[in-house]
């Protein structure tokens, strides 16, 4: 049966009307799993519905993503009946049913606030009580490393975290400050333009400028398959009549491969979503090992700033990096150029001895 509102862990949740709405043909071809079905499979969804339809009924039905699933603990999927008030119950079924003893909630730092719902009956003869967890209070969960009675965040306390932080600042700030002596003429940070932002969206632009300031590659490119992507369109500005008469990804492969072959590093603000693209420019497995080598993610290295200095940023995109860092922009952003050329200013600025040699 459909679910009508969303099964989640936590009690927070989107609103239903804020999500997209799509047709069940749509929901399939973009590999998009509904509620039903993931209980079928045992599974539950550990993000928000990422869409919604309604069936015959008028019942809504959510659809996950299914990258962001676990599986579902027993009750979830378990026939179980409710048990009789003391009635005694086999360990595997308290178990399914979410009933524990005291002991055992003390453990998973719960504690009972009703009465037993049930008893589990031992080896000895003994009758032991059962309380639902749904219903028992949360307890403060003590720090991993301490045991001080509170966490602070994460799973430390405040003096553990504290401690742990200096640690890693100083670390990350021994290596943003290295020398590294690498060739500026080698280095290269480029940036994509896309049709979206998935594995079989197309690339609409590239840029790649070098540790100098200077252009390498910078061309529009017009995708083989998509034909509209307005979307993305309102973010980049890049329409279909652009690149109509542009070359195709095919048709700049050549140069893009032997610029990328003779650099020592290939760096970009997000690096997941540009490689499952520029990896397809070659054949055999080895090379695009040798791509993945080169690459240097600059927003992973502009998040371990941030963290390792606390510093409040709810996003941590190119645009947060230029204005946390005072940078100024040369050109509009997210057009692959300025973009390309942005990443390089954030990844110098938290780099400042890359090109540099440490004398003797």
């Amino acid at each position: 049966m459909m679910e009508s509102r969303p099964f989640m862990e936590s009690t927070v949740q989107r609103d239903p009307a804020a999500l997209t709405h799509i047709g069940r043909d749509e929901a399939q071809k973009r590999g998009l799993v509904d509620g039903a079905t993931l209980q079928k499979m045992h599974l539950m969804p550990t993000e928000e519905p990422v869409a919604r339809t309604e069936n015959e009924n008028g019942e809504t039905v959510y659809y996950y993503h299914p990258d962001h699933v676990k599986e579902a603990p027993p009750e979830r999927w378990l026939k179980q009946p409710r048990p009789a008030e003391g009635e005694d119950l086999t360990p595997r079924r308290a178990d399914a049913l979410g009933y524990f003893t005291a002991e055992r909630l003390k453990e998973m730092y719960y504690e009972p606030t009703e009465e037993p719902v049930a008893y589990l009956k031992t080896r000895s003869g003994d009758r032991l009580p059962l309380y639902d967890k749904a219903t028992c209070r949360r307890l403060p969960l003590p720090c991993v490393k301490c045991g001080a009675p509170e966490r602070y965040r994460g799973k430390l306390c405040r003096a553990c975290f504290e401690k742990e932080l200096a640690e890693r600042r100083a670390a990350g700030d021994e290596k943003r400050a290295a020398y590294y002596g690498h060739d500026p003429r080698r280095v290269l940070y480029f940036d994509l333009e896309m049709t979206g932002v998935y594995r079989w969206d197309e690339v609409l632009s590239v840029s790649v400028v070098d540790g100098t300031g200077q252009t390498r590659f910078d061309s529009l490119v017009k995708p083989v398959r998509i034909r509209k992507w307005n979307r993305t369109q309102k973010i980049h500005g890049i329409t279909p009549d652009m690149v109509k008469n542009a070359p195709g990804m095919a048709d700049v492969t050549p140069t893009l491969v032997a610029l990328f072959a003779e650099a020592e590093c290939l760096i970009a603000f997000g690096t997941a979503t540009d490689y499952n693209q520029l990896c397809r420019m070659y054949k055999t497995k080895k090379e695009q090992a040798a791509l993945h080598d080169k690459m240097i993610d600059c927003a992973a290295e502009f998040s371990h700033y941030v963290y390792e200095h606390e510093i409040e940023l709810s996003h941590h995109s190119l645009s947060d990096a230029m204005a946390t860092l005072g940078l100024d922009w040369n050109g509009t952003a997210h057009t692959a150029d300025a973009d390309a050329a942005a990443c390089r200013l954030v990844f110098e600025t938290l780099f400042p001895h890359f090109y540099e040699r440490k004398e003797p």
